[in-house]
């Protein structure tokens, strides 16, 4: 074997990985740019709608929208940032995601459909445990009645309050 074999694979290592660097950056030149056409593109488009809004109620949302799409721009422009964490950033802030964080109200209500949700489930699971259980044990069918029975008041008085929440 040659002394300088190894150093020769070592060096065509480098420029393979040489090349493939080269070959990620003008892949992430091309999303950015792609990328930023696409943002002018909504940021425009945001513009005009907000030009056209006759209702004041919108355009506090259409100006979030817009300042979205210009942070967005100023990241993919001026930063060194790379694309995959700017639109991770981006999707959080994006169109489709709410502007407000939920009220107490939203989040209460929520919670009581979670919990009736899963009250019914255990009703459900306790009725089929009552169907499989065989009818010569009356004690164990007793209590899974009875079990029923408590699961029942619970929903009816998560409904009750999940009503009285929607009034």
């Amino acid at each position: 074997m040659h002394p300088n074999s190894e150093s020769e694979v070592e060096s065509g290592d480098e420029a393979e990985a040489l090349g493939e660097r080269q070959n990620n950056l003008e892949q992430e030149a091309t999303r950015r740019a792609a990328m930023i056409g696409r943002a002018r593109e909504r940021r425009v488009s945001w513009q005009g709608a907000l030009a056209a809004e006759r209702f004041d109620e919108f355009k506090p949302e259409m100006r979030r929208r817009i300042q979205v799409e210009q942070t967005l721009l100023d990241g993919l422009e001026n930063g060194k940032t790379p694309s995959f964490i700017l639109l991770k950033a981006y999707q959080k802030d994006a169109v489709h995601m709410p502007s407000q964080p939920k009220t107490a109200r939203e989040d209460e209500r929520e919670d009581l459909e979670r919990r009736i949700g899963k009250a019914v489930q255990r009703k459900r699971d306790l009725e089929e445990s009552l169907r499989l259980t065989p009818e010569k044990q009356p004690g164990v069918r007793g209590e899974l009645v009875r079990k029923i029975g408590t699961e029942q008041d619970y929903i009816v008085d998560l409904k009750n309050k999940l009503r009285m929440h929607q009034a």
